[in-house]
């Protein structure tokens, strides 16, 4: 059984994002709060509610010129309602990765449907997934890296046929751990390099690359 509840607030960038032809000063932030219940021997009919949270960026997903910005926040809207849909009428128990696998043929027809293209489309599901293996992992009181260590997700090679003789659960149990990781940054097109040149916004908060 999965619930699945959908939220919005309203997100003002500090600095003007400008990204090739587009330059986003606002935006939506969609929230996935998703309830499932545990079906394994040690917890069964234990219920834990996971959250997953992203902007709606325009012109990210979709950068057709034919489409404005609110329609392409309109195109994710539909993405999350149509994943929300199909994950909550579910009846059947699956693992986390099961029900990705499940629905994603199905999702990514009902977007190309409605005008949606294929990134787009996704936008949807992989908000969902995340909020449920948050769920998940929450639910058996474990880290992520533990869940995917011992594929909690049942992680298969169902959307990957050609790796179907790849030993996957070897490969996940062989993950390590590490003690830095690297935090990627996104350079705007109008992002202050120099001290120099910072933009004015005076919070006291870094300005400049």
């Amino acid at each position: 059984m999965i619930t699945i509840d959908l939220y919005e607030r309203p997100v003002a960038l500090r600095i003007p994002f400008r990204f090739g032809a587009a330059t986003v000063t606002h935006a939506p932030q969609a929230f996935v709060r998703a309830r499932i219940r545990l079906s394994d021997a040690a917890s069964s009919g234990t219920e834990v509610q996971g959250a997953a949270a992203e902007l709606m960026i325009p012109k990210w997903f979709d950068k057709s010129p034919g489409k404005s910005n609110a329609e392409n926040i309109s195109d994710l809207r539909k993405a999350l309602a149509n994943a929300a849909d199909a994950y909550a009428s579910e009846a059947s128990s699956r693992t986390a990765f099961g029900h990705a696998s499940a629905h994603y043929g199905s999702l990514l027809a009902a977007g190309e449907a409605m005008g949606l293209n294929t990134l787009a489309s996704n936008y949807g599901p992989s908000l969902i997934d995340r909020a449920i293996l948050d769920a998940l992992c929450r639910g058996l009181g474990v880290s992520f890296t533990v869940a995917i260590r011992g594929n909690a997700p049942g992680i298969d090679s169902s959307l990957t046929p050609d790796l179907g003789r790849f030993d996957l659960g070897r490969f996940l149990g062989e993950l390590g751990s590490l003690s830095r990781i690297a935090a990627r940054h996104t350079v705007g097109m109008l992002d202050p390099i120099e001290t120099h040149d910072a933009g004015g916004v005076s919070d006291g908060l870094p300005e400049t690359l």
